[in-house]
């Protein structure tokens, strides 16, 4: 299997928001997520496209220096394939998604 293909990494995180301290904390947080090529797809669900699975590895190494210590944070690792196959029901505006052009959205 070869080490460069393209992976998504989809992370989905809670994290306290009751105190302005927990609240400046999830900020920074997201704020690092985006600088790092995070592209929010819903609340507390982010998406970043990998050239390789080194590269996916890398960003997850990232993530878990800068995971603040109270909440709880998941990372996927999806083959491009697999990320392509996903489908988004939806009733109401453009997702995400369909403004940077990435997915087909089944709509109902």
């Amino acid at each position: 299997m070869s080490a460069f293909r393209i992976m998504w990494l989809m992370l989905m995180f809670d994290l306290p928001t009751k105190s302005k301290k927990d609240r400046k904390k999830y900020t920074k947080f997201r704020s690092k997520l985006l600088d790092d090529g995070f592209t929010m797809i819903q609340y507390s669900v982010y998406i970043r496209i990998c050239k390789s699975n080194y590269s996916a590895n890398a960003h997850i190494k990232y993530i878990k220096k800068i995971i603040p210590l109270k909440g709880e944070v998941r990372i996927l690792k999806l083959t491009d394939k697999v990320y392509n196959s996903m489908e988004i029901l939806k009733n109401f505006e453009k997702t995400n998604e369909e403004k940077l052009g990435i997915q087909t959205v089944i709509e109902f």
